[in-house]
């Protein structure tokens, strides 16, 4: 308990910060890999689209407020308030969730696996408003190791499971069971164990409260949920095509597997992130070309990260992501290649989206995720029928490229009001 209490240092935070961000990116490659190696083509499409239902509706069920809650060190909501608000966002996930099961007419397996995966996505929700806390204490430290070892001990459950028993039933439900006890294990305990994280002072009665709350979070909601309809849409017509017999079992796991690496510039973003804190120093001190500068520099340095992953994708990436899957790929490195270009017109607008945050515009980027949507809902279906998993690698990155040009065109029209009226 005492070394619990004890402030840790800033390397401790950071190491802990890391590890738990690998790890969460890590989760769908591992658990994808796992089920690949010891399961058929057909359960690892059905885990495949589970999953991905289960990023969809994680979004309801977080509502997107944690960085909200992260920065609100003057404690505007107390921790009761974030934690029952939760509680109620999570029920309505799961509402959701077994809505969506029965409209999409799974069968009773199907709708099981999917079922299983959405719950241990609600009890990762439940840990995540615990972990905000965390963060916003100033102990980032403790919300990384809650995360971190949550993924790894689940994710051992899992594949053990699966390498003994062969049921992907079975093995989910270890995978939920595991997330359970470590939440109690870690962000439960933490909480009660550590002085700092003590919730002082009364929060009245009423629904005022909540009323705020959800106000502050539905634009950031709104965004998550339509940019993961995006991205989720050729996975989702994948599923489509393979229940009516129009794709063979195991496309929906290449594209999937294809889709590994899209997310790779948008983590190297990270690094860079401590710069958008920079860019908005600047702007409010009126020094638009040093805010340029850093906004060139970043996207300067992603493009050429960009093309050195592009590169490295042509010469290893199909058969690194052959020996890890246990799959052959060896049809699907232009599939790959153009897959990637999309999440790096993903990353180059989120970049931009962070720079309309700092000039105090982002509500307007909801018409960029709009545009995205329709053109992506309107597309796909034609798209996969034609060329099958090239069409759904199309349809994501030319999605993509819209999303970027209708940030381009925000940022720059922003840009150039605030600029004139400044002046």
């Amino acid at each position: 308990m005492k070394s619990l209490n004890k402030q840790p240092s800033e390397s401790s935070v950071y190491i802990w910060n890391i590890a738990g961000s690998i790890a969460n990116a890590l989760l769908s490659v591992v658990l994808l890999m796992l089920v690949t190696r010891t399961l058929d083509d057909k359960q690892a499409d059905i885990f495949s689209v589970a999953w991905t239902i289960s990023q969809l509706m994680v979004t309801i069920g977080t509502f997107q407020i944690r960085t909200y809650q992260a920065t609100d060190v003057k404690g505007v909501f107390k921790f009761q308030q974030y934690f029952i608000f939760r509680i109620l966002t999570i029920s309505v996930m799961m509402l959701c969730s077994l809505v969506y099961v029965i409209v999409r007419g799974y069968d009773g397996y199907k709708s099981l696996i999917v079922l299983l995966l959405c719950l241990v996505r609600a009890a990762d929700s439940m840990a995540d408003v615990y972990e905000g806390w965390f963060q916003q204490k100033e102990r980032l430290d403790l919300a990384g190791k809650a995360l971190t070892f949550r993924i790894m001990l689940a994710s051992a459950g899992f594949g053990a499971t699966l390498i003994f028993t062969g049921r992907l039933t079975v093995a989910c439900a270890v995978l939920l069971a595991g997330y359970v006890l470590c939440f109690f294990v870690y962000d439960v305990r933490y909480n009660r164990v550590v002085d700092k994280l003590k919730d002082e002072g009364r929060w009245g009665k009423g629904v005022q409260w909540f009323l705020k709350m959800f106000a502050e979070g539905v634009p950031l909601f709104v965004n998550a949920f339509i940019m993961m309809s995006i991205t989720n849409e050729p996975k989702m017509v994948i599923d489509t095509a393979i229940e009516r017999g129009n794709m063979i079992q195991g496309g929906q796991t290449i594209y999937n597997i294809l889709f590994m690496p899209a997310s790779v510039l948008t983590l190297a973003y990270i690094v860079f992130r401590p710069m958008i804190t920079q860019m908005a120093i600047v702007w409010n001190n009126k020094k638009v070309k040093g805010f340029l500068k850093i906004l060139a520099k970043i996207l300067g340095c992603l493009l050429g990260i960009g093309m050195l992953l592009m590169a490295g994708s042509a010469l290893l990436g199909i058969p690194v992501l052959s020996l890890v899957y246990a799959v052959d790929l060896s049809a699907y490195k232009n599939h790959l290649l153009i897959i990637i270009v999309g999440g790096c017109f993903y990353t180059f607008a989120a970049v931009l989206d962070n720079a309309l945050v700092v000039i105090r515009k982002q509500y307007l980027l909801v018409l960029a995720y709009i545009v995205t949507w329709i053109y992506i809902k309107m597309t796909t279906g034609f798209f996969v029928t034609k060329w099958e998993v090239l069409g759904a690698s199309w349809a994501y990155t030319t999605a993509m490229l819209i999303f970027l040009c209708s940030t381009v065109i925000l940022f720059v029209i922003c840009f150039w009001r605030a600029c004139k009226k400044d002046k």
